[in-house]
């Protein structure tokens, strides 16, 4: 299919642009200024405004998985994504942050393709294609786009281009062709360069990610059904939550402490997430569990 004259894009209406409020997402991630960019006779959303909105999504939705952890069913229709994470206030996992991010790409005039990876990070051996990440053509570039990744990730989309180096408020990450089919996004640590994920350029329709995610939240090996994985990222700072273990980064210094079930509210707090009593009281049990990996 194509898409604004770019090959290989789905029509928007194949993933529901029509159908998000868009003036919710705006007000939730605290942008409502760009809610003309992109209508007609309005003009097309430049590439900081993309950077822009790319952080404020970061930095407003965090990054969270307890739905998986407590077998309550997520939907991925645009009505539900919107409902959860923008007027209920939560966040979400790679494929609502990603599909809600792509939509309103798409309604701000900004051409998209949803891509499948797999997540590298964190385990060995082989790992199911379930992340979504997205590459959208801005000043006529194509630019890798993911507020999903829920250890770390990039605050700014990076150059969708073989050997492309970015550094990013004191962290840096490069875009690898390792073979005509495989790509991926690494960063650099303290031991080198160290894969994110593995993706192909390949572009994927509504119904692979339907797949996808119905995987991780049903099998009982799933990396996001084990325990709380709660992510909230700045441009100055990382907030995570992995089982009852708490990180707090910044460019200079890194703290981890171990939570109790009283300080868990606080902690959610601090995500900007309420729970039900209910809801708590499972969760609390959930923390003890194993924190979760990429290598199921």
């Amino acid at each position: 299919m194509t898409h604004h004259g770019h090959p290989g894009f789905a029509p928007a209406s194949d993933w529901g642009a029509e159908r998000l409020d868009l003036d919710a997402y705006l007000c939730r991630v605290g942008l409502h200024r760009l809610a003309r960019t992109g209508e007609p006779g309005g003009r097309s959303p430049a590439f900081d405004d993309v950077c822009e909105l790319h952080r404020a999504h970061l930095a407003a939705i965090p990054f969270d998985n307890i739905d998986l952890v407590l077998g309550t069913p997520v939907g991925l229709e645009p009505e539900a994504i919107v409902d959860k994470m923008c007027r209920h206030r939560r966040g979400g996992c790679c494929h609502e942050h990603n599909l809600l991010f792509g939509l309103a790409l798409e309604r701000l005039g900004v051409p998209v393709e949803r891509l499948a990876a797999r997540v590298l990070l964190g385990g060995v051996g082989p790992r199911p294609r379930t992340h979504m990440l997205l590459k959208a053509w801005i000043g006529g570039e194509e630019w890798l786009c993911d507020v999903g990744f829920g250890s770390g990730g990039y605050l700014d989309p990076l150059p969708a281009r073989h050997g492309a180096e970015t550094t990013q408020y004191g962290r840096r990450f490069r875009v690898v062709a390792h073979d005509r089919f495989q790509w991926s996004v690494d960063v650099r640590t303290s031991g080198g360069w160290t894969p994110l994920y593995a993706f192909t350029h390949e572009p994927r329709q509504p119904m692979d990610f339907t797949v996808a995610h119905h995987f991780l939240s049903t099998h009982p090996r799933s990396m996001l059904r084990r325990a709380p994985l709660l992510q909230r990222l700045t441009t100055a700072s990382r907030l995570q939550l992995r089982g009852d273990t708490l990180t707090r980064a910044t460019s200079s210094r890194q703290r981890t402490d171990r939570i109790t079930a009283v300080q868990l509210p606080e902690v959610l707090e601090e995500f900007g997430i309420t729970l039900t009593p209910s809801e708590l009281t499972a969760l609390t049990r959930a923390c003890a569990r194993r924190p979760p990996t990429a290598t199921e």
